[in-house]
Formats: C-alpha cells, sequence, structure tokens
C-alpha cells in the first residue's frame, strides 16, 4: 500500500506504465483508421457504417469510465484496473474474429467499456500518490508522451495493414491491452489507503453528487472538457479544410497535425516548469484565454474564405495556439478537480473524462451535420467550445 502526500518521485517503469494506461483511447481510435475501408470492403459494409465503429468506440469509453471510477474507490486501483484490461484484451480478439459489421460494433463497444477503466484509473492512481501541483505535473509530462499516440498509431496501423489483413490490427491491440495488463500486475501497488476506501457501492457512486456539488467542480469539468471538444472539432474539419478546400497533399496534411501535436506536448513541458511557481489556476486561465484567441484567428481565416497563403497561415497558426494550449488547460483541471476529491478521485477522474469525450463528440457531430464545403462550421465549432471552456475558467477562484 502506498501512502499519498509522497515527494515529487515517479521511476521509470511505473510513469510509462502510467503513460501505456493513458494511451487505451488514442491507441484504440487511431491505430485502424487506415483500414476502414479494407473493413467495409470484407464485411460488405457501407463507409458510413464503418465509422460508427468509431461512435460507439467513443460511446463505450464514456461509459467504462464512469462505471470503473466508482468501483475503484471502492474496491482499489488494482482490482478494477485487471478486469477493465481483461475485457480489453477478449472484446479485441473478438474484433479480430467478426465476421459482421453489426458483431464488430457489439464488440468495439465492448472493448471501448473496458478501456475506459485504464484511461479513468491512471488519473486516480495519480492522485493517489501526489498532492495537486506535482499531479499535474505528472499529469503534463505523461500527457506529453501519450500525444505521440496519434501520430505513431496511424502509420503503425498502416505497417500492420500491409501485413495483409485488418485483423492484425485488432491482434496488436490485444498484446497491448495484455502486456499492460502483466505489466500493472509487476509494477503496480495498490495505492488507494484504507481511509480513503469509500465503505459501501451507494457510497461510491453517490461520489458523482459529492464531486459535481463541490464549488468550482463543474467550471473545471466544463473546462478541461470543451477544451478538449475544440479539438475533436479541429481534428474532424481540417481533413477537409486542408486537403480539399486549400488543396493540401495528405502528406502535409500529416506535417501540420503533427506540428499541431508537437505543440500540444511543448505547452505541456512548460506548464511542468511553470505550475510550482504559479499554481494549477493560473495556467488554466492563461491557456483558454489563448484557446480563444486562436480560435479567433481560425474564425477569421474562415471567414475570409480565401485560399491564399497568407489565410493559410493564419489558421495553422491559430490551431497551434489552440490546440497547444490545451497544454496547458488539461492537466491542471484533472489535477485541481481530483485533488479536491481524495476519498472520490475515481468518481471526480470519470465526469472529467466523460466530459472530455461526451463533449468531444458533440463537437464531432456538429462539425459534420452543418458541413457546407467551407470552413466556417469547424472555425465556428472551435471558436464555441474554447469560448465556453474560456468562460468556465475566467470563473475560478485562485
Amino acid at each position: 500500500m502506498i501512502q499519498a502526500g509522497r515527494p515529487f518521485v515517479i521511476n521509470r517503469p511505473m510513469f510509462f506504465l502510467l503513460a501505456a494506461l493513458a494511451a487505451f483511447a488514442p491507441l484504440a481510435i487511431d491505430l485502424y483508421l487506415p483500414s476502414l475501408a479494407a473493413i467495409g470492403n470484407e464485411l460488405q459494409a457501407p463507409a458510413g457504417r464503418v465509422q460508427q465503429t468509431v461512435t460507439v468506440f467513443l460511446a463505450g469509453f464514456a461509459m467504462g469510465m464512469l462505471f470503473y471510477g466508482p468501483l475503484s474507490d471502492r474496491f482499489g486501483r488494482r482490482r478494477m484496473i485487471f478486469a477493465g484490461t481483461t475485457l480489453f484484451v477478449l472484446a479485441s480478439i473478438a474484433c479480430m474474429l467478426a465476421q459482421t459489421i453489426e458483431q464488430l460494433l457489439v464488440f468495439r463497444l465492448i472493448q471501448a467499456f473496458g478501456g475506459g477503466a485504464a484511461a479513468v484509473i491512471s488519473r486516480a492512481v495519480i492522485r493517489d500518490l501526489f498532492g495537486e501541483t506535482d499531479s499535474a505535473r505528472v499529469m503534463a509530462m505523461i500527457a506529453m508522451v501519450t500525444s505521440l499516440a496519434p501520430m505513431v498509431a496511424p502509420l503503425l496501423g498502416a505497417y500492420i495493414l500491409e501485413l495483409g489483413s485488418w485483423r492484425y490490427e485488432f491482434l496488436a491491440l490485444a498484446l497491448f491491452g495484455t502486456a499492460c495488463t502483466l505489466a500493472a500486475y509487476a509494477l503496480l501497488p495498490e495505492t488507494l489507503s484504507k481511509t480513503r476506501t469509500q465503505a459501501s457501492l451507494s457510497e461510491a457512486f453517490r461520489g458523482y453528487w459529492t464531486v459535481w456539488n463541490y464549488p468550482d467542480a463543474r467550471l473545471l469539468i466544463v473546462a478541461g472538457g470543451a477544451h478538449f471538444a475544440a479539438m475533436f472539432a479541429y481534428i474532424t474539419g481540417t481533413p477537409f479544410v486542408y486537403i480539399e478546400f486549400f488543396g493540401l497533399s495528405e502528406k502535409t496534411y500529416a506535417v501540420l497535425f503533427g506540428a499541431n501535436i508537437l505543440t500540444l506536448i511543448g505547452f505541456g513541458y512548460a506548464s511542468t516548469r511553470l505550475v510550482k511557481g504559479t499554481g494549477t489556476t493560473p495556467l488554466i486561465k492563461v491557456g483558454s484565454a489563448m484557446g480563444v484567441l486562436g480560435a479567433l484567428m481560425v474564425l477569421f481565416s474562415a471567414w475570409n474564405a480565401g485560399t491564399a497563403h497568407w489565410n493559410l497561415g493564419l489558421m495553422v497558426a491559430g490551431f497551434l495556439l489552440c490546440v497547444g494550449s490545451l497544454g496547458f488547460v488539461a492537466p491542471n483541471t484533472t489535477a485541481q478537480l481530483l485533488g479536491r476529491h481524495p476519498k472520490n478521485a475515481g468518481a471526480a477522474s470519470a465526469l472529467y473524462g466523460c466530459a472530455q469525450f461526451g463533449l468531444g463528440g458533440l463537437a464531432s457531430w456538429a462539425v459534420s451535420v452543418v458541413h457546407n464545403s467551407t470552413a466556417l462550421p469547424m472555425a465556428a465549432a472551435v471558436l464555441t467550445f474554447a469560448a465556453l471552456a474560456c468562460g468556465a475558467s475566467l470563473r475560478l477562484k485562485r
């Protein structure tokens, strides 16, 4: 049993284990994206039906976090990690063996439900081990590592597809889940102390109400979740805007996408250096303000409707600022929210994660529904969610 309040120190194996647990969602989503067309061809399913495998994963992941978060407050972190990752592995194997698109959709939902445990409990473990400021530093460092997953996973998936089948990608996810399960068994102690364990299941699930009604909790959840949703609007809209509207090549798009990830990592690194002196709230406010400024630059570029180089440059710069500043907002909102609820860290982590994926899915849906062959729908969605995040952050008390 590890007691909370330790000095800021984390050994390297534990750090990479927590980073791997936090990377379940981006790996499971991005790894198989190059194979969507191949899946549709083999399972004789239309493109829209195959794309639903992403939608059901987001839904299942959010449900999994809401389920496992309070359970980890009651039964401990280790048990729930093993339960969730084992379910993820079994469902990944089932996805690999799916014979119809309907089967794949069901198995993807189950896979996501299991994977939700890894993401929500990894944050709770960090809260168990560290105080608010040091939690923010650890979460920022882990975010820097996991941000590489969206860059690496599609490329890795493309190489795996060249081996002969999209099914090998789900085999790779099963192997990844197995490795994480074994590593957790070997490296992860029970971090939930007996004094913080909830006495009953009903008390554990009442933790949602406790967290939600705590001062500033809703502001932290909205600030972090809405800024994350602005990034989802960018992810959904830029393939069309950059490639079809501005006429960029797929490789150039990949370079610009990678640049945003690197900027996100850079802001995350800066957060680890600054938070000790500033605290979490100022960084949240500054990051949210930067997000709105970047979103306004994107909107101005979209409103101008030109394809000139300066117009594209303004949009790229706006996204670098808007997406990158999430590196200030995400780790610090998470650390502050979980820091105030040591007995309900699992529930708090679940609420935060559900807001991220719920609002992210809403932003993605909004961009696709109002698509009109211009960049304006994407820009409007980015600004709406960035402004929502900024409005919530400005109301936070230091």
